[in-house]
């Protein structure tokens, strides 16, 4: 009887201890299995993520293709407008070298008239002094004058394109005569020059600008009397009208 109870004691101990490592052995692979499901759920979110990623730069490529198409285009456009430009100025004759050239014969008289003609950013500048065109003081036009303004208004007949800016000067000397001021002077001597190229060589004034900045804008010192006389000038500033071309350009789209 003892030897039987010693004999199941030592049953129950082998298999407690069987159990024993049987237990250990299942929660270590428990952890494992845990581990891997924490690595797969991380690999999961990775994946969607990197994807997420790839459909967001697929998006911007499709987008960065449509503006590089779009710029395409616009280039396009702009070369063809300013072919177009280009094809009109040589149909019209208006190119600014021809034009320069015409302007230089015309007006050298202008130049032997004590007059100055330059070029400046596309623009022609005529600088009349105040002595080939007014009296002084005065407003009206002297005969000089018109003729002066005659070689301007031929230029501009030739080239319908041309437009012009029309700005009258003085010197610092306030005015003592029919004008409360040199600006007001300025203005309607500006205006004087507006109203002969309209009414005597029909200048579509719609091509005309005038305005007068009075002493306000001098080229010398108004200090002498040699610098006086430089301030004292109507300036007519020729354009060859290419922002309104350009407009018309863009209008025929």
């Amino acid at each position: 009887m003892r030897r039987y109870a010693m004999h199941i004691a030592i049953t129950i101990a082998v298999i407690g201890i069987y159990s024993c490592g049987t237990g250990k052995k299942l929660d270590a692979a428990n952890k494992q299995v845990a581990d891997l499901n924490t690595q797969l759920s991380a690999a999961n979110a990775q994946i969607s993520s990197d994807k997420a990623a790839i459909d967001q730069l697929k998006k911007e490529n499709i987008q960065y293709g449509k503006e590089a198409e779009d710029c395409r285009k616009a280039k396009q456009a702009a070369d063809d407008r300013i072919e177009r430009l280009n094809k009109h100025l040589q149909e019209r004759g208006t190119s600014l070298e021809a034009l320069k050239e015409k302007a230089k014969k015309a007006f050298a008289m202008l130049r032997d008239a004590g007059a100055e003609v330059h070029y400046k950013n596309g623009r022609i500048h005529v600088v009349l002094p105040d002595k080939l065109v007014f009296p002084s003081g005065s407003t009206k036009i002297s005969d000089q004058g018109r003729q002066a303004l005659s070689v301007v208004a031929d230029v501009m007949i030739e080239n319908p394109s041309l437009q012009a800016l029309i700005i009258s000067n003085t010197d610092s000397i306030p005015i003592r005569k029919a004008y409360p001021d040199n600006l007001s002077l300025s203005t309607e001597r500006s205006n004087a020059i507006f109203r002969t190229l309209r009414d005597t060589y029909k200048i579509d004034p719609t091509r005309l600008t005038a305005a007068g900045r009075g002493r306000h804008d001098p080229i010398a010192d108004n200090a002498t009397a040699e610098g006086r006389a430089q301030n004292r000038r109507s300036e007519i500033i020729i354009d060859p009208g290419m922002d309104r071309l350009w407009k018309m350009m863009m209008a025929s789209e």
